[in-house]
């Protein structure tokens, strides 16, 4: 795809609506692309608005879908807003379908509304940022990638395929450096499949860590004081 066909699909990135090919694809472009990083800023800020002025209600099932469909048919007009091109789903006479269809997607995308999500998004348009695949355990299904900005103040896990849960579970995040592994907190989703997004609440910058991991623990965390009670169902190496 070309730089105009790339920038066309940062509306449906930004809603976490590409598949993986094109999401890549886009997030090359981003961190090399200034314009890019902007355009896609303003779409997440209307997006964001629309989620928080939109009362919440369930979709229906063909939604997703069709707009994708749409979205692939549409060519992409061009008006000039603060002196550049900005790519529009459809021409400026229906513009308040398309902030109608915006809000719609993003009632139905688990990412959206959601600060991790967010935070994700903002870290992979930096120039500069790092990206460290998961390692899933051994028979473990996880898969995803941790991202983190240059200067390793911010990090995102992002993961989707994890195991259901029992009644009295929970997962547990582990931030392990040289002096051992320390609780970064509690998670629990109602949906394993994801993809969720994890915030590290780091205390240094990620590269000084020597791995992050998620373990299944007892509700109310590891019973151990010093580490997960059981193998972690993934990890992320950092070094």
């Amino acid at each position: 795809m070309n730089r105009d066909e790339l920038l066309d699909l940062i509306p449906a990135y930004a809603l976490d609506a590409l598949d993986a090919e094109e999401r890549a694809a886009v997030e090359g472009l981003l961190r090399t692309d200034a314009e890019a990083r902007q355009l896609l800023a303003e779409y997440q800020a209307l997006g964001q608005a629309m989620t928080l002025a939109t009362p919440a209600r369930r979709a229906p099932a063909h939604l997703q879908a069709d707009l994708r469909k749409r979205l692939a048919a549409e060519s992409s007009p061009k008006v000039v807003s603060r002196g550049r091109s900005i790519p529009l789903w459809i021409p400026a006479a229906v513009a308040a379908a398309v902030v109608v269809i915006v809000g719609a997607l993003a009632l139905i995308r688990p990412g959206q509304g959601d600060p991790g999500a967010d935070l994700y998004a903002q870290i992979v348009a930096q120039t500069g940022h790092v990206t460290r695949a998961i390692q899933p355990a051994e028979g473990a299904s996880p898969q995803g990638e941790m991202v983190y900005t240059a200067d390793g103040k911010q990090a995102v896990i992002r993961v989707s395929d994890l195991p259901a849960l029992g009644a009295e579970q929970t997962f547990q995040l582990w931030l392990i450096d040289a002096t051992g592994a320390r609780s970064g907190g509690l998670l629990r989703f109602d949906d394993p499949s994801g993809p969720h997004y994890i915030v590290i609440p780091l205390e240094k910058p990620a590269q000084e860590y020597a791995a992050f991991g998620v373990s299944t623990e007892p509700v109310g965390g590891s019973p151990l004081p010093d580490g997960p009670s059981s193998p972690p169902i993934f990890a992320v190496v950092v070094g």
